[in-house]
């Protein structure tokens, strides 16, 4: 294996010479994209998924990830453009194994949002059928995307609204996009241990929970909760659980409870006019019913206790008063007489 990694570098990607030194000088624009055009064609010519996704996870080892992510987007833009499924299903199985919402997969998420949404004249368009071609690389891409966006209170970065129809689209479109890539993961060599897929529900989830907070009241994000809300509700009950992670939503409460501080901290004569934001509530309203649907789907898994603890360090809310109860309800110790 070291060989083999060995041989790439220095023939393939030209970043050693034979000695493993570092070469001075990157490869050309014009010969990376003959490089590009030599893995594209050969990849794709590859019948045996399990030997395509060996080759291109040695090409793309974690160990090289980082300095070989530039050849990796163009490549995956690529597949996207022309299209690929094979090479998509490659992609898909590698965000995978090095998580899908690793640092490696968010850029790649990155690089195709910035190919594919700022460059593109007509995005929707052009990636209407992606979801259909390749389900499991999509499913994948959007939780990877899903972390780009709604993080950072300091520094907000909110996704385009080209982005955002094209999601909304995607999701609308088929409810069990999300759980694609659970459903049907990539076929590895032999004694691969394969690495489950975190489905895009949670992260998609923020979007639209942290929306009315951050001022982006765009009627698509309403279009997008709403197919979230069928993409969970069909979610196929199975045990254990596993579509959602509750440690996920964690980062929903936690962002939920700062903005309930800030209020707080503003000005405590006006208490009840923030205890009655309007956002807020919108924000509270959607959580709290996609909470609901996805455990009465048994779609979450983890420490659901401590999340419903959580969720009392909020502001009232009709309808999460309603959730909070019916899981105490749910608790709470039959007595046989």
């Amino acid at each position: 294996m070291d060989l083999s990694l060995d041989l790439m570098a220095e023939f393939v990607f030209w970043e050693s010479d034979r000695r493993g030194n570092k070469r001075s000088h990157a490869l050309s624009p014009l010969v990376e994209l003959e490089l590009l055009q030599i893995l594209f064609e050969y990849l794709n010519s590859i019948s045996n998924e399990a030997t395509r996704n060996t080759l291109f996870l040695n090409l793309f080892s974690p160990i090289t990830a980082n300095i070989r992510l530039g050849i990796l987007s163009k490549l995956v833009s690529l597949a996207v453009g022309i299209p690929s499924a094979n090479i998509l299903m490659c992609a898909s199985t590698w965000m995978q194994q090095l998580g899908n919402t690793s640092a490696s997969s968010c850029k790649l998420a990155e690089a195709l949002v910035f190919d594919y949404i700022h460059l593109s004249s007509n995005p929707e368009e052009r990636l209407k059928d992606l979801s259909k071609i390749a389900p499991q690389f999509v499913a994948n891409f959007l939780t990877a995307v899903a972390e780009n966006y709604f993080i950072s209170k300091k520094e907000p970065k909110y996704p385009p609204d080209a982005l955002l129809r094209c999601i909304t689209n995607w999701v609308s479109e088929d409810s069990n996009l999300c759980i694609a890539a659970q459903q049907r993961q990539g076929i590895l060599p032999p004694g691969a241990i394969a690495m489950e897929a975190t489905t895009p529900i949670a992260g998609l989830l923020r979007w639209c929970v942290l929306a009315p907070l951050n001022h982006q009241d765009q009627e698509i994000y309403s279009m997008l909760y709403l197919a979230l809300l069928n993409s969970i509700s069909a979610i196929p009950r199975s045990n254990p659980p596993r579509a959602i992670n509750v440690q996920h939503l964690f980062g929903i409460v936690s962002a939920l409870i700062i903005y309930h501080k800030e209020i707080r901290s503003r000005d405590e004569s006006k208490m009840n006019v923030f205890l009655n934001d309007p956002a807020m509530q919108v924000a509270l309203d959607r959580f709290s019913q996609a909470v609901q649907i996805a455990l009465s789907v048994n779609a979450i898994y983890g420490h659901i206790d401590e999340l419903f603890n959580s969720l009392q360090s909020l502001p009232f809310n009709k309808l999460l008063s309603i959730v909070l109860n019916k899981y105490k309800e749910s608790k709470a110790p039959i007595i046989i007489v």
